[in-house]
């Protein structure tokens, strides 16, 4: 969870919507910002190797504290840390922001939430295409 600060919130592996109440009642344990950079800042000085990180965001992520770290130079650092990190940006708000490049440096930008979006991942890592995967799927 990020705002002004972050945290690491460990939740129960149970139903999604269940965990959305969980984060709906530690609204504001982090402030209200958008500084979305210090998680990947954090992973970098932690030395943490993550080949995948994913934020479930409004995407308007900025740097609140007038300083110059951004979420694009982070990501470049941590990229040169992690080379075949990727981040994935799952646009829960559809601002029509995108507060980093997405065409490259392992950046993906995913509008909107389905549980089924993490096969259409998987598929991709596997050398399919989105589009190959969603025409493969019988619909009943």
């Amino acid at each position: 969870m990020f705002g002004d600060t972050w945290k690491v919130i460990n939740m129960p592996k149970r139903n999604i919507l269940s965990n959305v109440d969980e984060y709906c009642r530690r609204e504001g344990e982090v402030g209200y910002s958008t500084n979305g950079y210090k998680v990947i800042e954090n992973l970098l000085n932690s030395r943490t190797k993550a080949d995948k990180v994913m934020m479930f965001t409004d995407v308007q992520m900025w740097n609140s504290t007038g300083g110059d770290q951004t979420i694009q130079r982070v990501w470049a650092k941590y990229k040169q840390f992690m080379p075949n990190a990727k981040l994935y940006l799952f646009d829960l708000a559809g601002h029509g922001t995108v507060p980093l490049q997405v065409h490259n440096n392992g950046v993906y930008l995913i509008a909107g939430w389905s549980d089924k979006v993490f096969d259409v991942l998987h598929a991709l890592e596997n050398g399919q295409t989105a589009i190959g995967y969603i025409n493969q799927i019988e619909l009943k």
